[in-house]
């Protein structure tokens, strides 16, 4: 199949205006996630976004997000009723990930390197500013983040939590969650487990 060309503006603006907030949402998660912090999944959701207007910037060079930009991305492909979608509206085909990129031998690996150095030189030259090094951000500090936030923002915090992160989590929940919000809840809840949970408001 033969793929369109969009002219790059088109391409911009559609990264701009994706919908990133349940995959935060899970990488966020301690158990099921990264218990990235919401100060720090926020950043990285503009890491991936200037990770991918590279890509449609640059379509014939080698680039290679950070490690924490690549598990945003696995977090956006792991979504496939979503990440589908969402590759059609922005670059009108499927955006292949291949996973095992420096892992085939000792040329696959400066390769590898290369292509992180030349993704820190465009990303220098296209946003002003050096691509940020992992040691810059906290990934940890969902413990002090969460201690800050108000109840409904953690999933231990019970019937709250649920009631802002929308059915799909109630659907996965325990039955003896269950129990605890209510027969009624749940069963309102569990009605379609497609809808996505919603990302709680930042304090």
């Amino acid at each position: 199949m033969k793929q369109e060309i969009r002219p790059v503006e088109k391409v911009l603006a559609a990264i701009d205006a994706l919908d990133l907030d349940c995959i935060k949402l899970k990488l966020m998660d301690a158990e099921e996630g990264q218990g990235w912090s919401r100060e720090y999944a926020d950043r990285m959701e503009i890491e991936y976004r200037r990770f991918l207007a590279l890509m449609a910037k640059y379509p014939e060079e080698t680039i290679a997000p950070t490690k924490d930009v690549d598990k945003f991305w696995h977090g956006h492909i792991l979504d496939t009723m979503k990440y589908g979608p969402d590759c059609e509206k922005v670059f009108g085909y499927f955006l292949h990930h291949f996973p095992y990129f420096g892992m085939r031998g000792e040329e696959d690996a400066k390769n590898l390197s290369a292509a992180a150095e030349n993704m820190h030189a465009l990303y220098e030259r296209e946003f002003g500013e050096p691509l940020p090094g992992a040691a810059a951000f906290c990934a940890k500090a969902e413990p002090a983040f969460c201690a800050k936030a108000s109840p409904a923002f953690c999933a231990k915090a019970g019937p709250a939590f649920c009631a802002k992160a929308g059915p799909a989590f109630c659907a996965k929940a325990e039955p003896a969650f269950c129990a605890k919000a209510g027969p009624a809840f749940c069963a309102k809840a569990s009605v379609n487990a497609n809808v996505r949970p919603a990302l709680p408001a930042a304090n």
